[in-house]
């Protein structure tokens, strides 16, 4: 009996999409925006004269995105420090290098993560995940609650970027390469 509930939970989990954490979604989509900032050549990324801030998702977890951008609008009232900002849902599938981003905030994939490192890399802006795992394929940064909030940067990807944070932040990340993962 213990087993067939335990498949069961495996199954309905696979058939809904991957199970997220709300407060590590509320803290990434409170912290992540200022980071964003963080890059001296912010002015280079923005998209009509506003920070074009993409999520990109699996069609199993737009209504996580769809909260994700609720919870910024709430929390950032249209403005990332003097930046008018735009929210952009993207789902993988329509993922490219003509979407418009001046950072890309990626939600959990199996298939998806390398395309969206290679279209940051391309674009030369930041890739966050909401799983430090993801950093493996070259996403540049993500966030963890530890015991304390643990902000982790991609050291052998950001080299690859054009992307230039400023000190103090390198001096508060802590820097992991693939094979720490």
């Amino acid at each position: 009996m213990k087993k067939l509930i335990f498949l069961s939970l495996i199954f309905v989990n696979m058939l809904y999409g991957y199970s997220y954490n709300d407060i590590l979604l509320k803290a990434q989509a409170s912290i992540f925006p200022k980071i964003m900032l963080l890059d001296k050549n912010i002015e280079n990324k923005l998209v009509d004269g506003k920070i074009v801030y993409t999520i990109a998702y699996d069609k199993s977890d737009i209504s996580i995105a769809q909260e994700i951008s609720k919870f910024i609008n709430k929390n950032f009232d249209g403005y990332f420090d003097k930046y008018l900002y735009q929210i952009n849902l993207v789902e993988f599938s329509d993922l490219s290098s003509d979407t418009k981003a001046s950072a890309i905030y990626t939600l959990n994939s199996d298939e998806h993560i390398d395309k969206v490192a290679n279209i940051a890399r391309e674009k030369g802006v930041i890739a966050f995940s909401y799983d430090i795992e993801n950093l493996k394929k070259g996403l540049l940064f993500s966030m963890m609650l530890e015991k304390s909030t643990v902000l982790y940067l991609n050291k052998e990807d950001l080299n690859k970027t054009k992307i230039d944070f400023v000190d103090s932040l390198l001096q508060m990340v802590r820097f992991i390469d693939k094979n720490d993962l």
